[in-house]
């Protein structure tokens, strides 16, 4: 009788200690995309084309993100960081992996302006610094990638 007990003690745990982690993802989430949102009227006065990219990253934390960019077209990529995460900077590359912008070397803007001459993939790089927990927690926080477009 005494374990019965046990593994229904130990199934409830479990079972609550799931529904913790999934709660707290899905809150995440949810806070990362009221962070994007905030983020997109300072794409004026280009057009959000309608892509949400927003990853949850921690400290030190690395992120690529491949798009396709059309000829002929205005953009502007911004890249978005919650305070937490410090001073994130990006790059961006094309196909083979040539440098064409750096926002650290640009003062730290947190978005770009250019045009391409022929249709082609370039690759947004995101870097978070990293930096020293005190407490022992590593910062984490949303980063969003927009990009806008004139007509």
């Amino acid at each position: 009788m005494k374990n019965i007990f046990n593994s229904k003690r130990i199934i409830l745990i479990c079972a609550a200690a799931l529904l913790f982690v999934t709660l707290s993802e899905v809150e995440g989430f949810a806070q990362c995309k009221g962070f994007v949102k905030k983020q997109i009227p300072k794409l004026t006065p280009f057009i959000h084309n309608g892509q949400i990219n927003s990853s949850v990253l921690l400290s030190g934390d690395h992120a690529e993100l491949t798009l396709t960019f059309y000829s002929g077209q205005t953009y502007r990529i911004m890249v978005g960081a919650q305070e937490t995460l410090g001073d994130v900077w990006f790059v961006m590359k094309d196909a083979s992996k040539t440098q064409l912008f750096s926002s650290k070397d640009q003062g730290k803007s947190d978005y770009w302006d250019f045009s391409v001459e022929s249709t082609q993939q370039l690759t947004i790089e995101v870097m978070v610094p990293d930096s020293d927990a005190p407490s022992g927690l590593v910062p984490s926080g949303c980063v969003s990638i927009l990009v806008g477009f004139k007509q």
